[in-house]
């Protein structure tokens, strides 16, 4: 209930007059210096188009950069599969079992009794 006594009372065609005796001739606007809008719209088209243009070249670049990622974690598998081949062939060769076949095709035998080498005697 107080705020309403708070309000002050405006007479409308009071406030109208004083604005329009503010601004000089507001009433006379020639209508040969107004805007022209179909060069406004036409500059707006022209803004919305190119940054249409921009939007699509960087949608394809990272669409190309997404390509490209793919393309190198499916290299990046194969290497890691032959890799793995590569280890798994090496361990086979390595076992003691193909150790001591490869060795004989050699001419090696096993030692009879166990020697050392003692380094710090010089002979």
């Amino acid at each position: 209930m107080a705020i309403t006594t708070l309000i002050p009372v405006i007479n409308v065609p009071r406030a109208k007059r004083a604005l329009v005796g503010l601004v000089p001739g507001l009433g006379n606007i020639n209508t040969q210096e107004k805007l022209n809008t179909r060069k406004f719209q036409l500059l707006l088209g022209i803004v919305v188009t190119i940054d249409l243009l921009v939007i699509a070249t960087l949608n394809l670049l990272m669409t190309q950069d997404a390509f490209e990622l793919q393309r190198l974690k499916h290299e990046r598998n194969i290497a890691l599969d032959q890799r793995d081949a590569t280890l798994r062939e090496v361990n086979a060769q390595g076992s003691p079992d193909k150790l001591a076949v490869s060795a004989h095709k050699l001419g090696m035998i096993p030692a009879q009794d166990i020697k050392y080498i003692d380094l710090a005697v010089k002979p």
